[in-house]
């Protein structure tokens, strides 16, 4: 499995800290240059701010867009064949266990297509692998995905291809399975970590932005109606459908 670090040339800090991590664990691994908010527009088809307020409830920030462009040319990239990826990005902590961790999520990763091995925000998922120290996890939601995850070029040409519209940042796309049509699963315990160090990814803030009562109005029907996909793309994976 092909280890890539999404990391801005000029985050030295961040930079120095993973390649630090990866060597002591005795880990092969390659920088990839994350797109900047200049260049953001040029590798990805459409940034939708209508459809982003009414996911986010605000417009998007410019290093958002980056950040999303950053992960679709990996995951496009992956997709042409190029073996499963870990992809992190570089505000990534490793645990102790990070390469035992990671021979099983090579293992299972052609399987489940996309693993995430960072802490989720939140817990709801459900054992179906034990593999001793580790469980392989199905998440009925997900969360933290984008910090550090493996993924399969099936998964990511299906990410690739749902996600060519910047509609919300990365990490809420990825997590809501029911968009792209990819189960998410977890590594349980994570072997990744954010670092305690970092305020703020190098990749991407967060926008600002006043809420009216329609956008609020609007908001709340699409959060039902996510619930709705959810539970229904949940049930379809428990009875084998998907």
């Amino acid at each position: 499995m092909k280890i890539k670090v999404i990391s801005l040339s000029s985050s030295i800090r961040h930079r120095e800290s993973v390649r630090r991590q990866l060597l002591s664990a005795g880990a092969s691994f390659e920088f990839c240059n994350a797109i900047t908010a200049r260049d953001a527009l040029r590798h990805i088809h459409h940034y939708d701010e209508q459809e982003f307020l009414l996911n986010c409830g605000r417009p998007a920030a410019e290093k958002e867009i980056a950040c999303y462009a950053s992960h679709l040319a990996l995951w496009q990239q992956c997709a042409q064949g190029d073996g499963p990826y870990l992809i992190l990005e570089d505000d990534a902590e490793l645990d102790e266990s990070f390469l035992a961790g990671l021979l099983v999520v090579a293992s299972r990763i052609q399987e489940h297509g996309l693993i995430c091995v960072a802490p989720p925000q939140l817990d709801d998922s459900l054992a179906l692998e034990d593999f001793g120290h580790f469980e392989i996890r199905y998440c009925r939601r997900a969360s933290r995905v984008a910090l550090a995850y493996a993924i399969s070029p099936t998964a990511a040409a299906r990410l690739a291809r749902a996600g060519k519209v910047v509609e919300e940042p990365v990490g809420s796309y990825m997590q809501r399975f029911w968009r792209h049509g990819q189960p998410v699963y977890s590594m349980c315990p994570p072997i990744v970590r954010l670092s305690p160090a970092a305020k703020e990814s190098s990749l991407g803030g967060h926008g600002r932005g006043k809420r009216n009562f329609s956008t609020s109005l609007k908001r709340a029907v699409r959060n039902c109606q996510d619930a709705i996909a959810r539970v229904r793309f949940n049930y379809f994976v428990s009875h084998g459908s998907i």
